[in-house]
C-alpha cells in the first residue's frame, strides 16, 4: 500500500496518479551513452595499434562512466517509486523523499490556478512541470518532470467548480425520491463547469467533448 493510499479518509478515492517521465532518468542515460562511446573509442584505438596506455585509459573511463550511470539510475528509480503525486476527489497530495519525507496537500476547493510549463522537447515527448497555485500558506505545489501534465491538469479542473468541489455521485447508491432530478442538476452543473474550462482554454475541445459524453452517459 502506497503512502497516499494510507492517508485516504473514509470514502475518499484516488482519481489520478501522476508519474515521472522517462526524461527523469536523463542523466543516467547520458552517462551510459558516454560509457558506450568511451568503450568504442578504446576498441578503435586498440584496432589501430595505438599505445596500450591510451586504450587502457579509455576502458577505465568507460568503466567509471558506466558505474556512475548505474548509481544515478538506481537513485532515480528509488525516487520514482518513493515520490507520489496524487489527485483524490477531495485534495491534491504531493510527497517526495526516500528517507525523509516532505509532504504537502491542498483541498481541491483551495486551488486557485494551475500552470503547465513545457519546453519544445516537453511537448514533443509528452512531459513537463505542473505548478498548482493554492490559497494555503505555502502557496505553490510543484509536480516536476511528470508525464502528460495536461491530463493531470484536466483531472483536477474537472473536479473543481467555481463554487467549490464537484464530487460525482457514488455508483451503486440506492435511488431516493427525487434522485433523478438531483442527478440531472448535478450533470447540468458539471456540463457548465466543462464549458467554462473550455472557454478559459484549460481543456482542449477534444477533452471537452469526451468529458461531455461521459456526463451525458450518466443521465
Amino acid at each position: 500500500m502506497t503512502y497516499a493510499e494510507k492517508q485516504l479518509a473514509p470514502g475518499e478515492r484516488i482519481l489520478y496518479r501522476a508519474r515521472y517521465h522517462w526524461v527523469f532518468f536523463g542523466k543516467a542515460i547520458l552517462f551510459l551513452v558516454l560509457s558506450i562511446a568511451a568503450s568504442a573509442g578504446a576498441l578503435a584505438l586498440e584496432s589501430k595499434g595505438a599505445a596500450a596506455g591510451y586504450s587502457t585509459a579509455a576502458m577505465i573511463a568507460a568503466g567509471a562512466l558506466l558505474l556512475w550511470a548505474l548509481v544515478l539510475f538506481v537513485w532515480r528509480l528509488a525516487r520514482s517509486r518513493a515520490d507520489e503525486f496524487v489527485v483524490t476527489d477531495r485534495r491534491v497530495l504531493h510527497k517526495v523523499g526516500i528517507f525523509a519525507h516532505e509532504t504537502r496537500q491542498c483541498p481541491l476547493e483551495r486551488i486557485q490556478d494551475i500552470t503547465v510549463d513545457q519546453t519544445f522537447a516537453g511537448r514533443l515527448f509528452g512531459y513537463g512541470d505542473l505548478a498548482i497555485e493554492t490559497a494555503a500558506e505555502r502557496g505553490q505545489i510543484l509536480f516536476p518532470t511528470i508525464a502528460h501534465p495536461e491530463a493531470l491538469r484536466t483531472a483536477i479542473w474537472t473536479h473543481v467548480g467555481t463554487g467549490g468541489v464537484s464530487i460525482p455521485a457514488s455508483a451503486g447508491t440506492a435511488a431516493a425520491p427525487g434522485a433523478g432530478a438531483a442527478v440531472a442538476a448535478t450533470s447540468a452543473e458539471r456540463l457548465a463547469q466543462l464549458q467554462d474550462l473550455r472557454t478559459r482554454g484549460l481543456i482542449t475541445p477534444e477533452e471537452f467533448e469526451q468529458k461531455r459524453r461521459d456526463v451525458l452517459k450518466e443521465l
